[in-house]
């Protein structure tokens, strides 16, 4: 998408920014500012900050919990800053810590919101079937193979799903738990087996109890009618499969504006 033309801003104008960024999410607690932890909403907030010298709101187009990682996440914020984009995304690459990097910087409309403008969201898991040291904190080590034609199965059921009480905490279910799943499947690529997943939202937990309750099936902890009736929302049964976030990526977020 063609950035906006910044002649056009007179001194004192305001201006939206969105920011295109990928993260290690090892070392946070999270995308979304709390107390007493840091958070990669955080750390880029601060750091944007001390060289625009004013307070920002920054709003992320997807809330990855602690210990999850984006190869592909937007933020956006307003500013009467003149800086140019790429003086932007240079400062901010200059300041910011080795598991943060800017990969792109837009002017775009007053109206686009990061998160509310989304219209789809793409995640991945990534399962190490051999023993590892080194891809220990970048996917869930099992040490096994997998049947992959079994997986793909279970991939093929939850695109029939609608409801996903029954892959989302408790706490965080809203009166409306329904996710259009777009696309779903395993494959192995680079060394790995990996599952990726595209939908219209996510709840909370949701790939990782999707991605633990499959394995599960695999190890014989219940079968795969069983899984398919709760994906199905045939019964209300919460998963207690989850898992381990170092595995999970935000990999691309769809806008329909056409943004990259």
């Amino acid at each position: 998408m063609a950035s906006i033309n910044l002649a056009k801003y007179e001194s004192g104008s305001l201006r939206n920014i969105l920011l295109k960024l990928e993260y290690h999410g090892g070392e946070f607690e999270g995308w979304q500012i709390q107390s007493g932890g840091r958070t990669v909403q955080g750390v880029l907030r601060s750091n944007l900050e001390k060289f625009l010298r004013h307070e920002i709101k920054l709003v992320g187009a997807g809330r990855t919990d602690s210990g999850v990682h984006a190869l592909s996440q937007y933020a956006s914020f307003q500013t009467s800053s003149k800086l140019k984009h790429h003086e932007i995304m240079y400062k901010l690459n200059k300041m910011l810590p080795d598991d943060i990097a800017i990969l792109g910087c837009h002017d775009v409309s007053l109206q686009f919101d990061a998160r509310r403008s989304a219209v789809e969201r793409a995640y991945r898991y990534l399962i190490c079937e051999r023993i590892s040291a080194i891809n220990r904190r970048l996917s869930w080590v099992i040490g096994r193979k997998l049947d992959l034609p079994s997986l793909q199965d279970l991939a093929a059921v939850i695109q029939k799903g609608r409801e996903f009480d029954n892959f989302c905490k408790t706490r965080s279910l809203k009166e409306n738990n329904q996710c259009r799943i777009k696309a779903a499947g395993w494959g192995r690529h680079g060394g790995f087996l990996r599952f990726d997943i595209r939908a219209d939202r996510f709840l909370h937990n949701m790939v990782r109890l999707l991605v633990g309750t499959m394995v599960a099936v695999l190890d014989g902890k219940l079968d795969f009618g069983y899984f398919e009736k709760m994906v199905l929302n045939k019964i209300s049964e919460k998963s207690r499969y989850i898992a381990p976030a170092r595995g999970l990526y935000l990999t691309w977020v769809g806008y329909e504006r056409g943004i990259k």
